[in-house]
């Protein structure tokens, strides 16, 4: 009962103590002040994790979120270098040109490609040009069946090492000759089976091949000179057409046994258009099986879907059942760690994303299938697959595939489809390269034969007239505004001569409405027809021309089949009329087409940014968007401050009052320990163990507590341990049987807590201080911080350039929290001073 009645004197007292220092705690403005801003920082703090459910992650992240995105039309005019405007105004255009030749093989695009290097160095004058690189790597990044066939190949070795595909080890006797399929070691192999007599029969019909050349080198390495004489005599002898069968036949049987005992390793290219048009003409993989290679990817993803979301067991039950059922087991070993959460969150996002990409497509194909049924989407998705692998084969060659299909009938629907698509989408590009090239040559449409007039048109008038569809509705939407003029200095003043185009900038000032043409070119423009009914029949004629089955073809597109009129003019006619559209609209269209090609790292805005309405205090050089960089800074400054300030008070307080407690020896051990780190260079010393560790956040907390507590506020509490330590009361506990730890945990520390409090205060302002220091010499092991965020424009070189003030974004709010986070501490003590110290306070 009695201990009850002092617990509740002991609280009547701190709340009536608590209630008399705030009365004289509210006196003081500056410490009042200094609560409030404390507090303020606190929510700004507390709202991190809310803000951070509401954002982009992308775009926001304060480390690693970058914002590539175009949002206004000040976005081109003031925050693009001279290459990337020109590049939104180019690649649109290059990749209609692209297209209008996607269906005519790597020849036909090296030829394309030399042709344009060679115009570029006339357009500018200089050996070394660069004026037209944005054409030439759009040529590169939109040939597609080019693209696919380089990501193939590493899907087919996997499959190929795993023996998953089936293959005939030699395609035709030559191949023992191509380095690409038969390695050296493996020839070796062979001819210790095969006698020099039979190699040369079998070789007699293709004596002047330069595989043929090569193989008698290897023979002179493999069996000596002597060999290699006989065989190039034997070479020039005449075979039977029997004889030579037999020994191509013996070759094949010795070559078939060699790879079945694992001896030698078939090799097979598909990365370029010759090496897989060999493969499907002389049937050296299954159709089938280049179909499966063609998905292996897309089936190790939907079962590591399927494994995160629960439905594992229904989707092997169901693939089992197919033709994919012996990829299964590699399949499941490709798949990534899902053994911890953040593995499976990132997989199942990205799964889910391509699975939703592939819907789209379907869509837009007008194909039903889903990850409900899978065997059917593998088998769809592998007919498109294929359909982009071969589209730049001759029609002959891309017929063979179809009619190859013709067992697997989603796989053949899917690849149709998509025929027909990339159909559509050549036909258009024909038509709108056919706009441009009679604007420039005056030509009727008619007569322009694409693709075949690019081999003889002068590229330094076509590329140039190629910028006309886009820099129409550049300019109509800039027209009598600041934009405009600010894209033509921004031209003309290019530092480099490649992007100095002044035709571009004549254009501007010349046409005053945007064309049809442009309407091709907006990352909006969704055409699934074709505008000319007879460029798109004239392509379905050539495909189905070698086709056994046409009945797909002739009843889905007999109406444009049986089109005959020539209707090119009047589309091109349309192409080149302008159309009307309101200034506000034109702007969105170009903001859009901009944005679309910044989003596909296709250019990219200039950073840093100033403060806009997408980044309230804008971005840093890279990218990051300052505001959220000090959100995220605001808990990890807190938690230090505290943190460095609890470990100093803690360590301060024990250590002053036991040296004030029992004097003598201990007190002058921790007096001279004192004096120590007062003399003590911190940031100096801090700088130097950086060298020697990486520093954190905690360490950095720990060493700043460790120091501070055996620094100046062991003296200050000492000396108010002191005059605590010869109160009566303490010498009443001494003689009630009260030891020293008693006396000092429940007598002396409690009275000297209020200035340990102060002291607080303040250690709370030197730990970010000094954090920032730290950081702005880049010595912290910290993702973000506010010290950071200045040591960011110091290497970029925004500090040091002269001209601080034209982007201060970058430096103010940093600098400034710093400075309102620690005056809000120092004021908060100035406050609790005047309660400590009576003789402070106003009378």
């Amino acid at each position: 009962m009695a201990k009850e009645s002092i617990t509740k004197i002991k609280l009547k007292l701190f709340l009536k103590n608590t209630k008399r220092n705030w009365e004289l705690f509210k006196e003081h403005k500056l410490g009042l002040f200094g609560l409030i801003i404390i507090i303020a920082f606190g929510l700004f703090a507390l709202s991190y994790p809310i803000v951070w459910q509401f954002v982009d992650k992308s775009i926001y992240d304060p480390v690693t979120g970058t914002d590539p995105r175009v949002q206004d039309i000040s976005y081109v005019s003031k925050y693009m270098s001279p290459l990337n405007v020109i590049k939104g105004i180019e690649i649109p255009a290059a990749t209609l040109f692209t297209y209008s030749f996607l269906d005519q093989g790597e020849d036909f695009k090296k030829a394309i490609e030399k042709r344009i290097d060679v115009a570029q160095k006339i357009f500018v004058n200089l050996d070394y040009a660069q004026a037209f690189r944005p054409i030439l790597d759009a040529i590169v990044d939109n040939y597609i069946p080019m693209k696919e066939r380089m990501r193939y190949q590493n899907q087919i070795s996997q499959l190929l090492d795993q023996g998953l595909i089936e293959v005939k080890p030699l395609a035709n006797i030559l191949e023992i000759g191509n380095r690409k399929k038969f390695s050296l070691s493996d020839f070796k192999k062979l001819v210790k089976e095969v006698d020099t007599e039979t190699l040369a029969m079998a070789l007699a019909p293709y004596k002047s091949k330069r595989e043929v050349s090569r193989i008698t080198l290897w023979l002179k390495i493999a069996k000596g000179s002597e060999e290699q004489k006989k065989f190039k005599n034997l070479l020039r002898k005449d075979f039977s057409e029997k004889e030579i069968k037999e020994a191509q036949e013996k070759i094949f049987s010795v070559v078939s046994n060699l790879v079945r005992k694992s001896l030698i390793n078939v090799q097979i290219s598909v990365a370029n258009q010759k090496d897989l048009e060999e493969i499907i003409k002389t049937e050296k993989v299954p159709v089938q099986d280049l179909a499966k290679a063609t998905i292996f990817n897309v089936l190790v993803d939907i079962l590591t879907y399927s494994k995160i979301s629960g439905d594992y067991d229904s989707l092997i039950a169901a693939l089992k059942n197919s033709q994919y059922s012996e990829l299964l087991n590699y399949a499941e070993i490709r798949m990534p760690d899902l053994s911890n959460e953040e593995s499976k969150k990132s997989n199942y996002e990205r799964v889910k994303q391509y699975l939703e990409e592939i819907e789209t497509l379907f869509s837009q194909l007008d194909i039903k299938a889903n990850y409900s049924e899978p065997v059917k989407l593998l088998d769809v998705l592998s007919g498109i697959k294929l359909a982009i692998l071969t589209f730049d084969f001759s029609p002959e060659f891309r017929a063979k595939v179809e009619t190859a299909l013709s067992n697997y009938p989603d796989i053949q629907y899917g690849f149709r489809k998509e025929l027909e698509a990339l159909f559509i989408e050549v036909a258009n590009a024909r038509a709108f390269m056919a706009s441009i090239i009679s604007d420039i040559t005056e030509e009727s449409p008619e007569n322009i034969k694409i693709p075949d007039v690019y081999l003889n048109i002068d590229f330094t008038q076509l590329i140039p007239a190629m910028d006309k569809p886009v820099v129409s509705l550049l300019s109509f939407a800039t027209k009598n505004t600041k934009h405009y003029n600010l894209i033509i200095s921004n031209i003309e003043n290019a530092g480099d001569i490649n992007y100095k185009r002044l035709d571009i900038v004549k254009k501007m000032k010349e046409l005053s409405k945007p064309i049809n043409s442009v309407k091709l070119l907006l990352p909006d423009s969704d055409i699934k027809t074709p505008i000319s009914r007879y460029l798109f029949a004239n392509l379905v004629k050539d495909h189905i021309k070698y086709l056994k089955n046409k009945e797909f073809w002739t009843d889905e597109f007999k109406d444009y089949i049986a089109y005959n009129q020539n209707d090119l003019g009047d589309v091109v006619k349309q192409l080149n009329s302008t159309f009307e559209i309101s200034q506000k609209e034109a702007k969105e269209s170009v903001v859009n087409l901009y944005n679309n090609l910044a989003l596909n790292s296709k250019l990219g805005i200039q950073h840093p940014l100033p403060p806009n309405r997408w980044h309230l205090l804008g971005t840093d050089p890279g990218g990051r968007d300052i505001f959220m960089q000090l959100l995220r800074s605001t808990p990890s400054e807190f938690m230090l401050g505290f943190l460095a300030a609890l470990i100093t008070v803690v360590i301060g307080t024990i250590v002053g009052t036991t040296a004030a407690y029992f004097g003598g020896a201990v007190d002058t051990l921790f007096m001279r320990l004192a004096d120590l780190i007062l003399l003590f260079p911190g940031i100096a010393f801090l700088i130097v163990l950086s060298g020697f560790f990486q520093i954190n956040l905690f360490w950095l907390a720990l060493i700043l507590g460790l120091l501070g507590g055996f620094g100046g506020i062991t003296l200050v509490i000492k000396a108010q341990a002191l005059t605590v330590k010869v109160k009566p009361y303490i010498e009443a506990a001494r003689v009630a049987g009260g030891n020293n730890a008693y006396i000092i945990f429940n007598h002396i520390i409690p009275n000297v807590m209020p200035l340990s409090f102060l002291y607080m205060m303040f250690n709370v302002t030197a730990a970010v201080f000094s954090e920032a220091v730290l950081s702005f010499f880049g010595l912290l092991r910290i993702r973000i911080s506010w010290g950071i965020m200045i040591n960011t424009a110091w290497t970029s070189g925004y500090l040091s350039s002269g001209n601080i003030g034209a982007y201060w974004w970058l430096w103010v709010p940093a600098g400034l929290i710093i400075t309102i986070f620690c005056s809000g501490f120092y004021f908060l003590g100035r406050g609790l001073e005047e309660i400590v110290n009576p003789r402070l306070r106003k009378r």
